[in-house]
């Protein structure tokens, strides 16, 4: 009997110093939403990031979203309403959860993913999707790479 209250003392220490020790897998990922004042879809998006784990930084700044396009040089055909920084990676659009997983871990040397537009149904936008979505690697190439379809 003594063992087993050692053994859950230990148990019951460890919960209380650091729970998260315990079952956290890997540390929260860290992302900044820069949105377009004038559109819902870019905090709907950072929600749909927080909802799947990630820390997000919301920031509703015209000016500020336009620089980051332009960092990243991201063609006008590939451009919506927010742009997303997560770990060095520009994602541009309502770009689906599995492409950024892939995107992280296989961590190529891009700048970053795009899904152009604001279609129906992609992730904080709403709506019913009616078709497969093209994720491609942000590029200059007017015919750019596929990246994922999701």
């Amino acid at each position: 009997m003594p063992l087993r209250r050692v053994i859950i003392a230990i148990v019951v220490g460890l919960l209380i110093w650091r729970p998260s020790a315990l079952w956290a897998d890997e540390a929260t990922r860290e992302a900044t939403v820069y949105a377009d004042p004038g559109c819902p879809c870019g905090p709907e998006y950072g929600r749909y990031l927080e909802a799947n784990g990630f820390k997000v930084t919301m920031v509703v700044s015209t000016p500020e979203l336009d620089a980051i396009k332009a960092r990243y040089k991201i063609p006008r055909s590939m451009q919506s309403n927010q742009s997303t920084m997560i770990e060095g990676y520009v994602i541009e659009g309502n770009v689906p959860l599995p492409a950024i997983l892939r995107l992280l871990e296989e961590k190529p040397p891009i700048p970053g993913i795009a899904l152009p537009g604001t279609p129906s149904g992609s992730p904080g936008f709403g709506g019913q999707k009616v078709s497969a979505f093209p994720i491609f690697v942000i590029t200059d190439d007017p015919r750019p790479p596929l990246f994922a379809i999701e």
